[in-house]
This record gives C-alpha cells, sequence and structure tokens, in this order.
C-alpha cells in the first residue's frame, strides 16, 4: 500500500502542529521543503522525507485518484495537496477510507439507502460507493467492572495505521448490527461477547455510513485476546481520562460523538 503524508510548513512554529495533524489522521511523513535547515528533529511516529521523494496526489475525481493509487508500488510516498485546513482534512479522510476499503477488497456489503432501508443490491468493499448508497458500520465499546475499556491498536498497512480505537468495523453482507458486532470482535481479538450484555448507546448517519455504537459491559483477561494478523497489533485497558488523554494526543483515531460512550454509567 502507498503511504501518505504533507509537506513540511516553511514556518518552524508550525511544524508541531503540522506533525500532531498527521499523527492524528494516520499520515506517515512530512516531506522537507526547500531551503529548511538540516537537522530538523524527525517528529515522533513520523518519517521526514528529502524534498522530490513523494509523488502528488491528482485532485480529479475519486476514480482518477483510485486509479493512480493502485498503480503504485508499495510503500511509495504520496503526497497530499494542501489547499487549506479543511481540503486537508477532507483528503485525508478520503484517503484513510481508500485504505481501508483496499485492506479487504473482496469482502461484500449490503447497499442501504438514505433512510437505512436494504437496496437488495450487494458490492464489494473495493468500490467506492456512489451518492446515495450507504453501507452500516459498527463500533464496539467493552467496558470492564473496572471501568476500563478494551483498545486495539490499528496494524500500520490500514486506514488510520497505528492509532488507538474501540473494535469494530463494517458489516458484511448478511449481517445484522448485532451479528457485526459479534463477528469482528471475535475476528479481531479472538473473543466471544455474550449479545445479553451489550445494547446501542448511539446511532447516526454519517458519509456514506450508518453507523451503530455499541457498549458491553464484559470482563475478559488480555491474556485471553488473539489480536488478528494485518488488522489488530496490539491491546489494552484505558480509563476514560487516559483516552481522552490519547484523544489530545493523536494517538487515538478521531470518533465522533465520543461524549455519548465515555458518558454511560
Amino acid at each position: 500500500m502507498p503511504v501518505f503524508g504533507i509537506a513540511a510548513p516553511e514556518e518552524a512554529e508550525l511544524f508541531k502542529a503540522a506533525a500532531d495533524f498527521c499523527r492524528g489522521n494516520g499520515l506517515r511523513f512530512m516531506e522537507l521543503r526547500a531551503g529548511m535547515p538540516e537537522g530538523v528533529p524527525v517528529p515522533e511516529g513520523l518519517e521526514l522525507l528529502p524534498r522530490g521523494s513523494a509523488l502528488p496526489l491528482p485532485q480529479g475525481p475519486a476514480e482518477e485518484r483510485e486509479a493512480f493509487l493502485e498503480g503504485l508500488d508499495s510503500r511509495q510516498p504520496v503526497l497530499l495537496p494542501q489547499g487549506g485546513p479543511e481540503s486537508l482534512q477532507e483528503l485525508s479522510f478520503w484517503v484513510n477510507y481508500w485504505l481501508n476499503r483496499r485492506s479487504a477488497a473482496g469482502e461484500l456489503w449490503d447497499i442501504l439507502d438514505e433512510d437505512r432501508r436494504p437496496t437488495g443490491l450487494v458490492q464489494p468493499r473495493s468500490r467506492e460507493l456512489q451518492a446515495g448508497q450507504y453501507h452500516l458500520v459498527v463500533h464496539v465499546w467493552l467496558r470492564n467492572s473496572a471501568g476500563e475499556y478494551l483498545l486495539t491498536r490499528r496494524s500500520p498497512n490500514k486506514g488510520y495505521g497505528g492509532l488507538w480505537e474501540s473494535p469494530g468495523g463494517a458489516a458484511k453482507a448478511g449481517d445484522d448490527s448485532l451479528g457485526a458486532c459479534l463477528r469482528e470482535i471475535r475476528e479481531e481479538t479472538g473473543l466471544r461477547l455474550d449479545p445479553a450484555c451489550g445494547r446501542i448507546v448511539d446511532s447516526y448517519r454519517g458519509d456514506r455510513y450508518f453507523c451503530d455504537v455499541w457498549l458491553f459491559r464484559q470482563d475478559f483477561s488480555l491474556d485471553d485476546v488473539v489480536l488478528q494478523e494485518g488488522e489488530t497489533c496490539e491491546c489494552m485497558y484505558a480509563t476514560k481520562e487516559q483516552i481522552l488523554d490519547m484523544c489530545s494526543r493523536g494517538s487515538f483515531v478521531p470518533f465522533l460523538r465520543l461524549d455519548k460512550v465515555l458518558s454511560e454509567d
């Protein structure tokens, strides 16, 4: 898979903010600009590449971007164009979404309409959804009796690689919401959830997806976790305060409406 990054800012005072943005959005490098001084310190978790090392991501339609990326060698650095903070945020979301779709390209999804009704269509994960098409994703928060949450770390080859998150993923064709929870947790951690211990605490529509957020109250030992190669690479328990600190440091996957989960008693 290609790796994605941005050009390093010319102003030294913006360097830390740029590095934080990269880490918080799963970007892997910053490309040095012409005239930058030698010996710039390498930010934790990132590479600093010489100018001209990366290929620019085309700014045309998504289909052109996908064709360009699919023709690249593994680990080829790709530079996101910086047209402003909002544009850069949208592009970083798009490339992480693309990486996630490519990580299990043959997986099939049921396609939903804008009212979450099944359309009867099924398509591979690798194909980008069209306007008005949606699929179902689940986030699964596992809370133990000590009030800690089980977190997993995303494998480096995935979108938002290296960041921590609650387990979860996309529902496969034929899954309902609960079935997707049970399957994803079993695949990513080897754990078996008790359906009676879980409930949906939030549900919303995003950009071409519907998301159900589940909270399960169930005790597991970290010794029981079996990580799925290519999906997860570490696991830990964390308190609410630790998770909020991880979010502030950019080491947690961007998660909408986090307060809906962490405010649950």
